[in-house]
């Protein structure tokens, strides 16, 4: 379990990062907890719809990473991105 959390770490870190702060090595932990319902989703076989929607929401809810027109920083694309990196996390 603590090789996949690793592993959401970085992919949240390196591919996602509404915030932008991958880059800040004191910024390690900033997304630690989201992990485990990311987890939670990703063992329960959620689709990639699901968990993009889910990242959607933290972005919005949680960190209020989006412009002055409520629209979030990152586009659907990428996100959807991460959400494809972070399923084949159990698919290996």
């Amino acid at each position: 379990m603590r090789e996949i959390e690793d592993k959401i770490r970085r992919i949240l870190l390196e591919e996602w990062d509404p915030i932008g702060v991958g880059r800040a090595p004191e910024s390690a932990d900033e997304y630690d907890r989201y992990i485990g319902g990311i987890y939670g989703l990703i063992q329960r076989n959620a689709s990639v719809a699901d968990i993009s929607a889910h990242l959607r929401r933290l972005e919005i809810d949680e960190m209020g990473a989006v412009d002055a027109k409520g629209v979030p920083f990152l586009a659907d694309e990428t996100r959807g991105m991460v959400a494809s990196a972070l399923r084949r996390l159990f698919q290996t």
